[in-house]
Parts: C-alpha cells; structure tokens; sequence
C-alpha cells in the first residue's frame, strides 16, 4: 500500500503538465536558491533545454549553467563564458523581461519617457548594441553560419515552405497542426491565413541597427508575411519613419495576428513581437524559457490573489 502510494506520488509530479512537474530536475541540475541574481531565468532555461542544459550551479558566488564543457555565468543576464564575466560591460544580455499572456494595454509615455526612447533610438544608431552570441551558438550547435545552416531544415507551416533550426522544428509542427485546425474551424483565421504571402524563417542576419545575431539567424524565428498591410504599422522602426510616437500607435492602426494564432504559437514556446515596446506583428520566436517564467508568474499572481502563500513553515 505504501509503495503503491509513493508510485502514485511520484507519477503525479513527473507527468507531463503536472504544476509540479518543473519541481523535479534532470540530474546535475541543482535547485533554485532565489536569493542569488538569475536564479529564475536559470533554472527556466534548464527546464526549456534539459537536452543541452547538462548542469545549473552556483560558482564563485553567481548562478552559471553548463553547456557540454563549458559553464557560462548569468552576468545579469548577458551569459558570457566563465573565462569572460570580466567583459560584461561590452555586452547587452538576452532579453528576459515579463512577457504578457494578455495582449497589454498600450502604457502611457509622457514626454521624459519619450525623449529617453527617442534617444535610445539614437543611441543604439551611434553604437549599435552587442550581445555575446557564444551561449546561444553553443547551446544550438550553431556558432557560426556553417555550423548553424547544417541543423536548419526545411518545413511546411501553414502551407508554407519554411526553414527552421532542427530544435524549433517539433515545436513549430505542433502549431502548423493547430493552424491547420483553425483554419477549418475559425473564419478570421481562415482569412488571415489566406492573406499570407510567405512564412520567413531562417535569415542568417544581424538585428537591425545592432551588432547581434537575430533569432533569424539562428533559425528560432519565424515572420508571417501578408500579401498587403492594409494601410497598418507591422513593424516599430517602418512605423517610425511617419509616425513620431511609434509606441502611441493603436493597435487598430497595427497589422494584427488574430488571437488564436497568437496563442496557438505560444502553446509550443514561442513569443510573439507584437506585445513588444519596439513591436513587431509579423514576428514570432521560439523563447520557451520567456513563456515558462511568464506563466509562473501568472501562477504566482493568481496565488496571491486568491490569499494563498507559503505556509509557516516554508
């Protein structure tokens, strides 16, 4: 009776989209001291590449995870390798920021805001930013354009032909199938889908006006191209160019992606660019890590809504 008991247990936390599933970590993965800068972001990571990710620890007093032989430091976020954490400042880090699951209301900006975003525009112009690409090249075996074109193959999402790295390349097949459904199923869609021109995918190119590889270029991203915009801003920067307050632009005034395509891709880890400050509506990349931190603090929220919370003796 008790072993059946404690089988029973340890089915309920191992199971697939078990909540209790992420408490249980592949070997070498240590557990989360939250106390340490990264601590979440790290321990998402793992749980989003438990392939790649061998091994989380804390080392010389900050979170790094390994990957095959090499361990690379949060560094706030910039993932540098152990050898480099001395180099942050010539760096900007991934982006781990509260995606919203919710399309978010546009934020007020009042001219301070305004004349910061105006000159981070013109900032980046002057010295475009650069991230360390060795964690991502490493970790997707795709260091450089050699490396990264021999794990990208080719797919049909949607009815479109489109090339993907080999890791995104599951998780993208479950939304084309998901597309395919409402296709059937949901007029709006249906349209939507109709008034596509192309799926884009693997690009090998850098993020405009920076010196850092795209998620194109590695074959994480995809861009769902319509034959016309419709008169509609799709992307920050194009909108700029007639728009002065880019982010003021409504969303009525935007090229939108119908809700459920929307979340049909954040199902399978991937965030979609028009929930960006520096939108982007055509642009969706496979971040799993973004989204699984994204619905733990949704969790986190609903629990404390509702009056729950640690227990005394946690």
């Amino acid at each position: 009776m008790a072993f059946a008991l404690v089988l029973a247990l340890l089915l309920a936390f191992t199971a697939p989209g078990s909540p209790f599933a992420s408490l249980v970590r592949a070997p070498g993965v240590r557990p989360v001291e939250p106390s340490l800068p990264g601590a979440k972001e790290v321990a998402a990571l793992a749980a989003s590449w438990p392939g790649r990710i061998a091994e989380t620890a804390i080392r010389d007093g900050e979170w790094m995870l390994r990957v095959d032989d090499t361990w690379f430091a949060w560094a706030d976020g910039r993932l540098l390798p152990e050898s480099e954490r001395g180099r942050a400042e010539e760096y900007v880090g991934l982006s781990f920021y509260r995606y919203p699951l919710e399309l978010p209301p546009l934020a007020p900006v009042d001219d301070a805001t305004a004349a910061r975003l105006r000159e981070r525009v013109r900032e980046n112009e002057r010295n475009p930013p650069r991230r360390n690409d060795a964690f991502l090249g490493l970790l997707l075996k795709a260091g450089d354009r050699t490396a990264t074109e021999a794990r990208v193959v080719k797919m049909e999402v949607a009815g479109f032909t489109v090339s993907v790295h080999e890791d995104a390349a599951g998780p993208l097949a479950l939304v084309s199938e998901e597309l395919r459904a409402l296709k059937a199923a949901d007029p709006e869609v249906k349209a939507f889908l109709r008034g596509l021109v192309e799926v884009n995918g693997y690009n090998y190119r850098f993020v405009d006006s920076t010196r850092t590889r795209s998620y194109h270029s590695y074959g994480l991203a995809v861009d769902l191209i319509p034959r016309s915009y419709g008169g509609r801003h799709a992307y920050w920067r194009w909108a700029m160019e007639k728009e002065p307050d880019w982010w003021a632009v409504p969303y009525a005034r935007r090229w939108m992606v119908p809700t459920a395509v929307v979340e049909a891709f954040e199902r399978h880890g991937f965030i979609w660019g028009g929930k960006w400050l520096f939108f982007d509506t055509m642009h969706f990349e496979y971040r799993p890590e973004v989204l699984l931190l994204a619905r733990q603090a949704a969790a986190e929220a609903a629990a404390a809504a509702a009056g729950e919370g640690p227990g005394p003796d946690s």
